[in-house]
Parts: structure tokens; sequence; C-alpha cells
């Protein structure tokens, strides 16, 4: 998020009052209400699409490196589901699928708008509230009242059991940090508490197994994440007692979850013996085999949209399946309708939107603030619910499996947003001391923007030269009387000397060609001014570059991840390489990542570029001689190169960062074919 973006948090009041209801509203009633989620989904979507629009904010609210993962993730998904639909073409009974997946584009502009507008995290608190009480409320009723639907006593909300018990049982789970959060008061804890215990009251009323997969894997994550440092009480007696509640419903003769658990128990003890399930495992293991039959003749391309429901139709007509298996569309798993929708890429693009969302929400789930670290579960816990359902129902094949995706990821990871722009306090103060330390020579271009970025804000900044022949050291002691002039041992020795010398608590390493952002200083300012069982056990923090050379700036390629710079002086060390070192902390120690921009102006021009990568070519080259690495096969340098292009240009995207992400990803193909290059002959050298 750039500073601009910040300025714009001041907004109309009617823009957050009403996304405030809405989200409320969607939360509250979209288990039990007919089309209320899709339509509080539709709205903020279209309601941030327009502000974003009107108010030219799209250019000023750039998202931060995570979130520009995200919305790759959203558009890989759905350009490969095109794709697929234009190799095999879209039967018209399949045109509805289409807006459907459309909608996930609603995730960009909701997560934009949610970062810039304060008080809606009540309203993501609340309504996960008043949702799992009235889903609660509304399936006893629906179960005492003695109603007997289409799928006989168990209660289906909205649309049917398996995603009314699903979600309710999401619902319960991210809902646990609630329950022991000292900050509430009293009363909001015991209505937490029966909120969930609601929630799984309906899930179990559903008797929708499915989602209850994820259960034991989200109780652990809970355990050794947000639980970690609490009371043994608290950190075994959560877990424990959401246990103790699922099980008394999974036990319980009058549940509809007690029946279908025998039922599932009867399928598996039959499937063990060689015999055939008649239950409805049975019937999921019936449509997978036909999907799996379709993929062992088109595994790489898929069928196409429009073709399972056909295979139905011919197997049942031979005669191998009942009559009934004609109503089934899809085969009720998401990973197998992407695999058939797009063949493999639409099976990577689905593991990768999830893994993306995820790991974002992982991220928050480590971070700092508790507020923070609460989203983080929130997001977590529904999302995940969502990709254990997937194993057992085409989530993204009906439309409420999409709008409840969206709604888990966008308000989560928006919400996310705004914690951070809130916790981002220009005032805040430093509890612990930071040392910077910068190694150079010949940096007279670079080293002004550099130590200019951390001038007057670190406690201490430690510069060793190498012998500059410019005038780099007397631009550096304008800024720090700690210069020291040295010899040149190699970079790994060479910044573990400036650590030495390093005196305060936290060290933050920086190149000659990097410059902090006012954003990632008030971001540091914030870690650093937290007790440490508000930042629980890190040791240090990776720092996400922002990089820019050849006139741009890249978001995607090998130049784009996050390294590690800052961390506690007592816990890292530098490796003792030549080139390519690394920080290297004690074992057991925790990193988190600060989204902030680390500004890298990693090359002035072409011609720089290409001399320092010949440069790190040969010292890597005799790095790894020395260590014993051998290469006598001409052809792998060239192999080595073509993978590293392949690599930055396609796995990693730079092809999305246009020209320079082409220049750039070609240089370091280039690099790559001479350090192996260079070491081949070093090799042959020594045989000769």
């Amino acid at each position: 998020m750039t500073d601009d973006a910040r300025s714009n948090a001041a907004h109309p009041a009617w823009l957050q009052r009403g996304v405030v209801l809405t989200v409320f509203l969607t939360l509250s009633l979209g288990l039990v209400v007919p089309k209320v989620a899709g339509a509080g989904y539709l709205l903020l979507g279209l309601t941030a699409a327009v502000w974003l629009t009107i108010g030219s904010r799209w250019r000023s609210n750039q998202p931060a490196p995570t979130e520009r993962l995200l919305f790759l993730a959203v558009m890989s998904f759905l350009v490969i589901w095109l794709l697929g639909w234009m190799i095999h073409g879209m039967p018209p009974s399949e045109r509805t699928s289409l807006s459907h997946v459309a909608r996930l584009l609603l995730i960009m502009p909701i997560v934009i708008m949610l970062r810039q507008l304060d008080g809606v995290e009540s309203a993501w608190w609340q309504g996960l509230t008043g949702g799992a009480l009235i889903a609660g409320a509304y399936a006893s009723w629906h179960y005492l009242s003695g109603y007997v639907g289409e799928h006989g006593e168990r209660v289906i909300g909205t649309t049917n059991p398996l995603y009314f018990g699903g979600l309710a049982l999401a619902f319960a789970l991210m809902l646990l940090p609630r329950l022991r959060d000292a900050s509430l008061p009293a009363s909001m804890r015991a209505l937490t508490v029966l909120a969930v215990i609601a929630a799984i009251t309906a899930s179990a009323l559903s008797g929708s197994r499915g989602a209850w997969a994820a259960l034991p894997l989200l109780l652990l994550v809970f355990l050794f994440t947000l639980d970690r440092h609490q009371p043994a009480r608290w950190r075994f007696g959560v877990p424990a007692a959401f246990i103790a509640v699922a099980l008394l419903f999974m036990l319980s003769p009058i549940s509809p979850m007690n029946e279908r658990a025998l039922s599932a128990w009867q399928d598996v003890t039959a499937l063990v013996q060689g015999e055939q399930a008649e239950g409805t495992i049975g019937r999921r293991i019936a449509l997978w085999s036909i999907a799996g039959e379709a993929l062992g003749n088109h595994p790489w391309i898929g069928t196409g949209p429009g073709v399972y429901p056909e295979l139905i139709e011919e197997t049942v007509e031979s005669g191998r399946l009942p009559e009934d298996f004609i109503e089934y569309r899809h085969p009720h798993n998401a990973y197998l309708s992407a695999w058939l929708q797009s063949g493999v890429l639409g099976l990577l693009s689905l593991f990768f939107l999830f893994w993306v969302v995820l790991q974002r929400d992982a991220r928050a789930l480590q971070a700092g603030r508790r507020p923070t670290r609460h989203l983080g579960w929130s997001g977590l816990a529904g999302v995940a619910t969502l990709a254990i359902m997937a194993l057992t129902e085409s989530l993204f094949e009906r439309n409420i499996g999409l709008v409840w995706f969206g709604l888990f990821t966008a308000l989560p990871i928006g919400l996310i947003g705004a914690q951070r722009r809130q916790g981002l306090n220009p005032q805040a103060q430093r509890l612990h001391q930071l040392s910077v330390i910068v190694i150079c020579k010949n940096q007279s271009g670079e080293i002004d923007r550099c130590l200019g970025s951390v001038a007057g804000w670190a406690d201490e900044i430690i510069v060793l030269d190498s012998g500059s022949d410019d005038d780099t050291v007397e631009r550096c002691r304008r800024y720090t009387d700690q210069v020291f002039e040295t010899d040149w041992p190699g970079f790994g020795p060479q910044k573990q000397r400036a650590l030495e010398r390093a005196s305060s608590e936290w060290v933050l390493s920086m190149d000659a060609d990097e410059a902090l952002s006012s954003e990632l200083r008030r971001e540091i300012d914030f870690v650093l001014s937290q007790q440490t069982h508000d930042v629980p056990g890190f040791a240090g923090f990776r720092l996400a570059w922002r990089t820019h050379a050849f006139g741009s700036t890249l978001m995607f390629g090998h130049w784009a991840r996050s390294p590690l710079r800052l961390f506690k002086r007592n816990q890292g060390r530098f490796t003792p390489v030549a080139v390519h070192e690394k920080v290297v902390l004690q074992p057991g120690a925790r990193v988190a990542c600060l989204e902030g921009p680390l500004e890298h102006f990693v090359y002035r021009d072409l011609d720089h570029a290409r001399s320092k990568l010949r440069r790190y070519a040969t010292l890597q080259a005799r790095e790894r001689h020395a260590g014993g690495r051998r290469v006598r096969n001409r052809l792998t340098p060239v192999i080595r190169g073509v993978f590293n292009w392949l690599d930055n240009m396609i796995l990693r995207l730079a092809i999305l960062d246009g020209r320079a992400g082409w220049t750039l990803s070609a240089l370091y193909a280039r690099y790559t074919y001479d350090k192996y290059d260079r070491l081949r002959r070093l090799s042959q050298n020594e045989d000769s």
C-alpha cells in the first residue's frame, strides 16, 4: 500500500456505514435466508468497483506483494477455466457457470476497498456470531418441528445440507479466538460460546460429514499457533471442549450426524472387505471413478465442460450405475472438476488459488497484533474448511460455493489490510534499539539514497567500505561516524564483520542499492514497539523487495522475493560465502514477513547489470568448486540457463512485468549459464 493509498483512508461516511451493514447482514443471514449471501457479496464487489473507479483510486491503491499474488491466483484460475472452454467448447447448459466463476473477480475490489475502511472488523465478528446463533436456532427449530424434506430430517439451510452444515462448522471454527480474547467483555465471550455451540448444533443437524474432516487439522493448527503461549487450561481446554461438544452431537442417537457417521463406517468397512459400498461414500467413489476414466483418456487437457453429464448418462444406459445417478452433473469433487474442465493446468490453478489464500491468512496468523492474528485465523479456518469440503463437492460448480469462497477470502484479507494500516502509527515509540549495517564499494550513486532512508531513524548506522576510489566514504560520513575502511574478504564475511560491530538488540542489514520506504519504516517501528509477548517468539523478519530496473518497477520473478534482513543480533549470523550470502538464525527461531516495500534499485543500466552478474558468476563458480562441486558436461550450463529462464518467466511470472521482466530473465539465464560454464572450465583445468 502506498502513501497515497493511506491518504485515501478518508472516505464518505455512507460508504463505511453501508459496508458495515452489508457485511453484518450477509454473514448473519446468509446461511438461512436464500440469496442473501450472493446479494451481499455482489453488492460489496460492485460498490467497491464503482468507488475505486469514480475516485480514480485504482492507481493510487497499489496492492501489497501478498495481495498481488492473490489477484494473480484469481486471474490465473479464471483464465485457465476460460481456456478450457475455448479448447473444448461450451454447451449452452454450462454457460451459467461462466458468470459464476467470473464473480471471483470481485475479490480484488473488495480487498482494496476494505483495507481503506475503519470499523468493518466489528461487523465481521458480529456477523459471524449472529450467523452462528441464527443457524443454530434455525436448525433446532427445523429438527424439533419434525419437518421431513428431500433429504429426510437433515437441515438444508438455503440450498442443501452439505453447504449448510459445512459453512456452519466453518463459522464455529472461525470464532474460536474470541472464546479467550481477554479484551472482550465477559458477556461477549459468553455469547461467543453460545454461538460456537449453536453452529456445531446446526452442522450436526445437517448430517453433513465432509467438512468435519477439517476439524482435527484446524484444531491442531490452533493449538500450535494462537494458543501457543496461552496457559495450559486455555491452550488445551478450548480445543478439548470443542471436540467434546462435536462428539456429543456425533454420538447422540437423536442427531442425524449419528446416523450419517454410522453409514460412513459401514461404507468404509465394505470397501475394506472388497464389497460394494451402498451409502453416499460408495456413490461418491462411483462418481469419481467415472471422472477417473475420462481423465485416463484426456489427462493433460481434460474433457471440457458439459462432458461429465454425458458420461454419466452413458454409464447409466449401459447398466453400470443405477438410474438415479442421472441427476449428477459433476463428480462431487472440486479438484476432479477443475482437472476435467481445463486439464492439469486447471487442477494446478485451483491448488495455487487455495495455497495463496491460505498462505496469506497464515502470514497474518503470525503477525504481531492480536486483532490481525485473529483475523488471519478466521480466514484460514474458513477457506481451509472449504478446501476440505471441495474433496466431496464440486465447490466452484455452484454459485453458493463461489460466493462463500469469495466472502471467506476477500473479507478477512481486506480487514487484515485495514488492521495493518491502523497499526502503522507514525508516533509509535520503539522499545527495542535498532542498528543498520551496510557494506559498500564505489557506490557514490546509490549510497545517499540508502543511508538517507535510515538517517535520523536508526539508533546506529554502521558502514564497512572495502576500498572505494570515489567519494563513497565521504558521503557515508555525512550520515554516520561509524564508517570503517577494510579489505575485501567476500560478501558473507564482510557482512559478518559489520554485524559484530553492531550493539543494538535488533539489526537491519541493507545493501547500498536498497532504501527503506516510509511505510516499511513505520512497520518496523511497530514491530520494535511491541512487548515480547505481542510478537511471540519471532527472531527475524523478511522484507519484501520492490525492484526497480530499466525504468520499470517489477512485481514478479526471482527479484520479487522477500529476503531475511531484520533480525535479533544475538540470534543471527551471515553465511561465510563469497557471494549470495544469507542470514542464518539459530535452530527453532521463528521468522515472519513484513509487507512494507524494501526499495531495490538493482541495476543502473544494462552494462552495469552485465558487469555485476559476470562478477557474481565468477565468484559463485569459484565458491562451488572450492566446495567440491564439479561440472564436466557441456550441456549442463545450457540446461541450467534454460531452466532458470523458464523459472523466472513462467513459474515466477516475470512475463507479466513486460519488457523489463523479459530483460532481467534473459540476464539471469545468462548469469546461470556463465556460472556453470566457469565451473565446468575449473573442473576441466583440474582434470588436465
